[in-house]
């Protein structure tokens, strides 16, 4: 099954040339011009953003509150793969598979609820399917190496607290999840171990504790982004 599940829309495509730092991006677009672009991913991304790398942008809306006029959107992978690379869809996109009973890991829900806070720590969902609380944190996958993908990229103190969290949650007697958005054609998954060990144990002792995982294989073409029913499998722990 192939199914559109958002729409972006693309004002730009560039070369990419530099990151100052991690909030901004330099991109040379088709007229020539070089503009600033922001940076809506904390990961280090070196594999996607190097100069030269085609890159797609759109144009913000809005000026009035913000430094740069545009958004990096994706980056081409060397497979010529576009990757979307602009965590800020990540809600809009994971809302709509959640909703949809057809391609829901979770099936027919009867609500749900968005940034929903629990102790010290906001959860991305609270969704609620017969009669059962079922808690879910979303994290976007953009690395993958031979179809291995990997999370994260970057250490993360907040993505390993999250699943604190939902250790937590599991053992009160609620349901709790994890939804993971892959942006490139991968096989499996496993916790990036290299970069942060201590994601990468949380991950594996949540599993351990009935938290579940649920990989979605995402494709973005031409702005779209398509579910695709490809079944990407959990490695174990090594």
């Amino acid at each position: 099954m192939r199914k559109e599940v958002y729409s972006i829309d693309i004002d730009e495509e560039g070369k990419f040339l530099e990151r100052p730092n991690r909030f901004i991006c330099e991109v040379e677009i088709s007229d020539g011009r070089k503009v600033v672009a922001h940076v809506h991913d904390s990961g280090r991304i070196k594999e996607l953003l190097y100069k030269g790398n085609t890159v797609s942008l759109r144009k913000a809306k809005d000026t009035s509150k913000r430094k740069t006029e545009w958004d990096l959107i994706s980056a081409k992978a060397e497979d010529n793969e576009d990757i979307l690379l602009n965590s800020s869809f990540h809600r809009y996109i994971s809302e709509n598979i959640l909703k949809d009973s057809e391609i829901s890991p979770l099936g027919k829900i009867d609500s749900i609820k968005a940034e929903v806070k629990y102790g010290h720590s906001r959860l991305d969902y609270l969704i609620e399917k017969d009669g059962k609380n079922i808690w879910i944190e979303v994290k976007g996958v953009s690395l993958s190496e031979n179809k291995h993908a990997i999370f994260p990229d970057a250490p993360s103190v907040r993505a390993s607290k999250h699943l604190e969290t939902l250790m937590e949650l599991k053992e009160k007697g609620d349901r709790a999840g994890v939804l993971l958005l892959i942006f490139r054609d991968s096989n499996d998954f496993s916790p990036n171990y290299t970069t942060d060990p201590e994601f990468s144990e949380n991950f594996y002792r949540a599993i351990e504790k009935g938290v579940e995982i649920f990989p979605v294989q995402l494709k973005l073409e031409k702005g779209k982004i398509y579910y695709t029913d490809k079944k990407i499998e959990i490695l174990p722990k090594k």
